[in-house]
């Protein structure tokens, strides 16, 4: 659907309609797209991205400078030997960016829901030969079992009865996925508003120590899962973890004021362990 007709579709048809349009024009996208492979610097590094859909031609095709929390992390908070999960790793561009910066000696685990980003992630991978990332197609969610994710080249979680036009895949907790790869070091989470369920499987995780980095998506769109912004505040004390944000325009991180409120639109959001790591809690289960 071109921008028109699509905002013509969502005001004057019924919602499963517009799905089965989007549906659609999704698979029609991806049969009929012109591939390439190109190469760019992305932060300090030249990479290889193979460009298959609409989506990675519009955010890979360029030159990237390093995105603001890698530069935050690329000071030695994280072991060069640690682990990382990437939650909803796209293509992997940000996983490749981690695994060279932050832990090059370590793991990045990258949970992507989208299964032809997941495959293109893959093959990213060994186009750049990588060999510390393990790409999962699976779902972020409160509890493992059974998901349902978007049909879109930026897949995200569907509900209720918008789960009929979803891709049924394999879901899986954040405390879960800890049991299998081990603890992780950093927690990268950006699943396209599905933050505050994710987090909420996350229990034992935040006690450990840990970094977090959340792309929190606005009111707006956490309003779909009965979320908002403000909400991931339960679940970070504040005499536990330091809080930084940075707003999309912005270029680094700041640390916020004790009782400065999350803001209401899209941020990303870095809370730092205020402790010390304890010598035995980097042992894995």
């Amino acid at each position: 659907m071109t921008i028109a007709l699509e905002n013509y579709a969502k005001r004057y048809l019924p919602q499963p309609a517009v799905d089965v349009l989007r549906l659609m024009k999704y698979r029609m996208d991806l049969a009929t797209f012109p591939k390439k492979v190109v190469q760019h610097m992305y932060g300090a590094h030249t990479l290889k991205m193979n460009i298959s859909d609409r989506v990675a031609s519009e955010w890979y095709n360029k030159n990237w400078t390093l995105p603001p929390e890698i530069e935050f992390f690329s000071h030695g908070q994280i072991s060069k030997s640690g682990r990382i999960f990437d939650l909803g790793a796209h293509q992997c561009l940000i996983a490749m960016l981690l695994a060279h910066d932050i832990v090059p000696d370590g793991e990045v685990v990258a949970i992507e829901a989208n299964r032809h980003n997941a495959a293109i992630a893959r093959d990213n991978i060994l186009l750049n030969q990588v060999d510390n990332i393990d790409v999962i197609h699976a779902l972020v969610s409160r509890t493992s079992g059974r998901g349902h994710a978007d049909f879109s080249f930026n897949s995200r979680a569907r509900q209720g009865l918008g789960a009929l036009i979803g891709e049924t895949i394999a879901g899986i907790s954040i405390d879960d996925l800890a049991q299998q790869k081990g603890w992780p070091d950093l927690v990268y989470l950006d699943i396209e508003g599905f933050e505050i369920e994710a987090l909420k499987g996350a229990a034992a995780t935040l006690e450990r120590w840990c970094y977090w980095f959340v792309e929190l998506h606005g009111d707006e769109m956490l309003s779909r899962y009965g979320a908002r912004n403000a909400d991931i505040l339960q679940f970070f004390d504040r005499d536990k973890f330091a809080r930084y944000v940075c707003m999309p325009e912005g270029d680094s991180f700041r640390l916020v004021t004790e009782n400065e409120p999350v803001p209401v639109e899209r941020c990303y959001l870095i809370f730092a362990p205020r402790s010390a790591r304890l010598l035995n809690d980097r042992s894995d289960y």
